[in-house]
């Protein structure tokens, strides 16, 4: 009885985190894209209008409004993504093919050696664009996790009625403070970006019933392993956004 009260008592306070973080992703995206849309606008026009007659410096600082533009726009994204639901739609496919999907999408750091290991196998239900989604921010937070160069190796395996798909890099690792508090929203140790990544990577793969995990030691890298069931049974909705404000869902609909 203690436990299933505990338990009720941490999906409460998750429940009521989620609502808060998606009240303030309604208030953020409401009022912030508007004034960016205009921002955009107006810049676009300067550029069309003026940019002939600008010299490099002038030119550099368009793109610099134009950079700030789109990291605004892409934390407003995170926010409004994290407080949405996450519903699957799911095909078959392989976790080898979204991977290539994935790496010809990316540009990969001329020091960086990525190291393929993976097979055309096994068959997999998932929602491909979601998962390409997840293995692109665990690729990227590995090659930010190279600044000198290194590796990454990439594998998948099946084990029982699940595809396991690692990434291991070489890179600075993690103290174990750090792991701790990873796949928290709002956490991260970069200078820049809002710590949403991890996180919403988390509600993808459990929203396919599956498991994601981080391995790591200090200077001598770390080991993210997705554990994805080859055929999920997708939950209808997530508890944790049921008692959502309605204000807040009209919101993140939009």
């Amino acid at each position: 009885m203690l436990t299933e009260i505990e338990n009720k008592t941490i999906q409460l306070k998750k429940t009521e985190r989620l609502a808060a973080i998606g009240e303030l992703a309604a208030m953020v995206g409401h009022d912030l894209r508007n004034p960016l849309t205009g921002i955009a606008n107006a810049n676009y026009y300067i550029k069309v209008k003026h940019g002939q007659k600008m010299d490099e410096k002038g030119t550099a600082m368009l793109k610099i409004i134009d950079d700030a533009i789109k990291y605004s726009n892409k934390i407003i994204s995170d926010l409004l993504e994290y407080s949405r639901e996450v519903k699957p739609d799911v095909i078959q496919t392989t976790p080898n093919h979204i991977l290539k999907q994935t790496l010809s999408s990316m540009e990969i750091p001329t020091k960086i050696k990525v190291i393929d290991k993976t097979q055309d196998m096994p068959k997999i239900k998932v929602d491909p664009t979601k998962v390409q989604r997840v293995f692109q921010n665990i690729i990227k937070n590995a090659f930010d996790a190279m600044p000198n160069g290194g590796e990454l190796t990439i594998k998948i395996a099946q084990l029982n009625d699940t595809a396991q798909i690692s990434f291991t890099d070489t890179g600075i690792g993690m103290t174990q403070e750090i792991l701790s508090k990873i796949w928290t929203p709002l956490f991260t140790t970069k200078a820049k970006g809002m710590g949403f990544g991890l996180a919403i990577c988390r509600r993808i793969v459990e929203a396919h019933n599956g498991q994601i995990s981080i391995e790591s030691e200090v200077n001598k890298g770390s080991t993210i392993t997705v554990i994805l069931p080859i055929d999920p049974k997708i939950k209808e909705s997530e508890e944790a956004f049921v008692n959502l404000p309605e204000k807040v869902l009209a919101h993140t609909k939009e």
